[in-house]
């Protein structure tokens, strides 16, 4: 009994080593493609490859689950159409042993999901986002064409170059507006630097520190008024740089409640019974709080699924068809709710433990069902 169940595990981890070797080589190269995307082309194979110690976490905390539930579903799912699982339920080997190892290890794999993406991928998201930071003058040098401008939520400015040795803007033109978009000021400057204003009416952004500027005040009927010195300008937020949308990532301007998946797990449980702490909603840190948590133990919920559809399949010699119906309704129900979440949560008015947790709930009850099924037949 112990050496079936030992082959059986053996099995299973040697599909799930290399099911997730390809499946985070997927993933990490999404990762690397959004940030040279994000980086306007300012990273480079030397910026990347620092970054990579801290990109690879972030990739496997989305392999795992998926490589585990791929790993179950082709192996047992195998086992299933060689009709080996109907030759031991034949011999007197009840299917409960062979599901107890398989589960087992998946609780393992939830159990340390939970953990790694509590506590490992938040570091890693900081140092990664402190990385970005220093190439921030790469990444403004980088903007080339006709379209050197940066769309703010107050405005829009537009600029010849950057200079690195005073990490500053020369020669500016900004464009300010109030919230609905009205042409307020037109602004001229011999250089800007940009500063992070750490709170401003209950909210962080980014504020315009202008040099020789010249203004033309609409609101004043087009009057022009030119001041010497330096004169501070809050914009909010950047929304968008030419063609790139990574502006905030590099700067370190996002709203802190934008970004919790920068805080661990127990940051979180303090920040939840804080009601927020000082800028963050109480709600978005009880999403990250739930997601971090339902996102980590993924892989048990999909791989019992897996398991308990495979075992539940009657016997065929169809490899393929067993493996896309065990993995299949797994990854169509499950991931879309999961993608879904965080707006369902945020939008309405169900608790948002109960969103996060819906996909891990729908699986486990199909899962339920079918192991009953498999059981008694």
């Amino acid at each position: 009994m112990l050496r079936i169940q030992r082959e059986l595990l053996a099995e299973l981890l040697l599909s799930f080593l290399l099911s997730a070797f390809v499946v985070t080589a997927v993933v990490f190269l999404g990762v690397m493609l959004r940030f040279v995307r994000d980086g306007g082309g300012a990273l480079g194979a030397e910026a990347l490859w620092t970054l990579l110690p801290n990109m690879a976490p972030v990739a496997l905390s989305y392999s795992i689950p998926f490589a585990w539930l791929t790993a179950t579903g082709f192996v047992v799912g195998r086992w299933a159409s060689d009709h080996e699982l109907m030759a031991l339920s034949t011999a007197g080997v009840h299917l409960r042993t062979l599901a107890v190892p398989v589960i087992a290890f998946g609780v393992l794999l939830g159990i340390g999901g939970m953990y790694y993406n509590g506590w490992e991928v938040p570091i890693k998201n900081r140092e990664m986002r402190a990385g970005l930071r220093d190439y921030l003058p790469r990444f403004l040098s980088s903007l080339r064409g006709t379209e050197r401008s940066v769309a703010f939520d107050l405005g829009r400015l537009s600029f010849e170059r950057f200079d690195e040795g005073s990490r500053r803007l020369l020669g500016v033109e900004l464009d300010r507006t109030d919230r609905h978009g009205k042409l307020l000021e037109k602004v001229a400057a011999a250089s800007l630097h940009l500063e992070h204003v750490e709170e401003l009416g209950g909210e962080d952004g980014l504020r315009l520190d202008l040099k020789d500027a010249f203004v033309q005040g609409t609101s004043r009927g087009g009057e022009e008024v030119s001041w010497g010195g330096s004169r501070g300008v809050v914009v909010g937020h950047v929304q968008r740089v030419g063609a790139s949308v990574g502006f905030n990532e590099f700067f370190g301007g996002l709203r802190w409640s934008a970004r919790p998946r920068d805080l661990t797990i127990d940051e979180l449980f303090y920040a939840n019974e804080n009601r927020g702490m000082i800028r963050g909603r109480q709600r978005d840190i009880q999403i990250a709080l739930h997601g971090t948590l339902a996102k980590g133990s993924a892989a048990f919920f999909l791989g019992l699924f897996a398991l308990s559809m495979a075992m539940a399949l009657p016997p065929s010699s169809h490899r393929v068809r067993d493996f896309v119906i065990a993995t299949a309704p797994a990854i169509l129900t499950f991931y879309p709710l999961q993608i879904a979440g965080p707006t369902l949560a945020r939008s309405g008015s169900v608790p948002p433990w109960v969103v996060m947790w819906l996909p891990h709930v729908v699986l486990t009850a199909a899962s339920c069902v079918l192991l009953r099924k498999a059981f008694r037949r």
